[in-house]
């Protein structure tokens, strides 16, 4: 029995590392200035290449204005985010408290 309580014990330090982690990317990426997504430094290859935007251009631009509660221009960015939003955040959260 011991061998389990020490098998739970380093999931459970997994998903505090795995939390801890999702904080401080959260906090990078909350702290990344606006100017850096904007349509000054185009991130999107297929925009780059073919010049016109895709299914997912505005992605990033949509995620960071949600994080800074501008829930208008997320979805001037690109209205798929009323979708992809809640998928990656049930992704993450299933990521961390997963066993």
């Amino acid at each position: 029995m011991p061998l389990f309580d020490k098998i739970g014990a380093l999931e459970n330090k997994k998903s505090i590392i795995k939390f801890f982690a999702v904080l401080l990317l959260f906090f990078v990426f909350y702290n990344i200035p606006k100017v850096y997504l904007g349509e000054t430094y185009p991130i999107c290859l297929y925009r780059v290449i073919f010049g016109i935007k895709c299914i997912g251009c505005g992605t990033t631009r949509a995620l960071w204005s949600i994080m800074h509660f501008n829930f208008y221009d997320a979805i001037e960015y690109n209205k798929l985010i009323v979708v992809t939003f809640p998928l990656l955040t049930g992704c993450i959260i299933h990521w961390i408290i997963k066993k």
